[in-house]
């Protein structure tokens, strides 16, 4: 049993500690460039790869490899067998706070090709939304599209997001961009993804610590969590405000109204199978959020899995252990026979009929 001086250090130690995340699996570095890092975990796997997009939301990419047993990395090496890649996107900075959607949208178009199109593009969050749009401009680069706590459908269902987005004006927006110097910084982010929930952030959690402190395993975990929480990366202010008024406010991406590189991204065009994940308890992203796009993609509905994970919140989408070790291998599974059936019925259709075998 602790003493009460060793329960303070723990206590302390948990809320001041920090540290940049890093990815547990191991990999390699396939390109890097002011804006992004391309990680591939596998060394000797070939065919069509696997692209993990992870958001930038203030936050570091490595969420999609949190943990060793919470990691999407590890959940697709052992449901696929295809090459897999990771996005790591780096924090912008003053010379790159004038890029655009159109930019986000070039950046993943290199990491595409360089992963070896044709790719199965896994969207989380924010990741979501680029690789949608990315799809409907580029059908031909993506095999097939997972869409996980992806808001398309912005205004669909309300939530805590769109009540903040219809609140405050615009002008707010441009002026929290204006002062951290023409980027949207990550504290800023971050203070406000906490402000969604105030109680549970700064409350509910420090209680829970305080209860658990003489927990060993617990404080491990919320070092972990501390560190890629508050670990903070700013994102540019172009397209910040670009997403906030475009998409969140105007809808634009589901009403087919969105402009990317001079074209008008019609979500139509997507004719992929579509592979579309949401949480139960998701007050960030609301589940007809992810799963309208099925109403507005060309995909036919039998090529379309659909999955509300039970209990998971936002995050655990794509990191729970529920979803990673249930929905996650359902989905792979489910894209991975739709390519066998493809398969099968090609080499069916390849083959002499009787009439050429007599």
């Amino acid at each position: 049993m602790n003493t009460p001086y060793e329960d303070l250090v723990n206590f302390f130690g948990v809320l001041m500690y920090r540290g940049e995340p890093e990815w547990v699996s191991s990999n390699r570095k396939i390109f890097e460039d002011d804006a992004v890092i391309l990680r591939r975990f596998d060394e000797d796997r070939s065919g069509e790869p696997l692209l993990i997009v992870p958001p930038q939301a203030g936050h570091h990419s490595s969420i999609a490899d949190y943990s060793s047993d919470h990691s999407l990395v590890k959940t697709c090496l052992a449901n696929t067998s295809s090459p897999v890649f990771a996005i790591e996107w780096k924090p912008s900075t003053c010379k790159r706070q004038g890029e655009g959607i159109d930019d986000l949208v070039k950046q993943l178009m290199l990491c595409v090709k360089m992963a070896g199109p044709r790719v199965t593009l896994a969207g989380l969050c924010q990741g979501g939304w680029l690789s949608a749009i990315y799809t409907s401009l580029f059908p031909r680069d993506v095999k097939a599209l997972i869409l996980a706590a992806s808001p398309i459908d912005f205004s669909a269902g309300g939530g805590k997001i769109q009540e903040i987005v219809n609140t405050i004006p615009f002008w707010y927006y441009r002026y929290m961009v204006s002062c951290g110097g023409g980027n949207m910084l990550g504290d800023y982010m971050l203070m406000g993804w906490k402000l969604m929930n105030p109680y549970d952030r700064f409350v509910g959690d420090y209680v829970n610590l305080w209860l658990n402190v003489g927990n060993r395993s617990y404080i491990e975990r919320a070092k972990r969590f501390s560190r890629w929480y508050e670990y903070t990366q700013d994102i540019s202010g172009r397209w910040y405000l670009e997403v906030v008024k475009d998409l969140f406010k105007e809808n634009k991406l589901i009403k087919g109204e969105l402009e990317v590189l001079g074209t008008r991204v019609d979500l139509k065009a997507i004719t992929c199978p579509l592979a579309l994940l949401a949480g139960e308890r998701d007050d960030i992203t609301l589940i007809p959020q992810v799963h309208n796009i099925a109403d507005h993609a060309s995909t036919p509905k039998a090529h379309i899995f659909k999955a509300i994970i039970p209990n998971a919140g936002h995050i655990s989408v794509f990191m729970g252990k529920r979803a990673l070790q249930h929905e996650w291998p359902d989905a792979l599974r489910f894209l991975r026979e739709l390519k066998d059936a493809k398969k099968e019925r090609r080499t069916s259709s390849d083959s002499p009929g009787m009439a050429a075998s007599i």
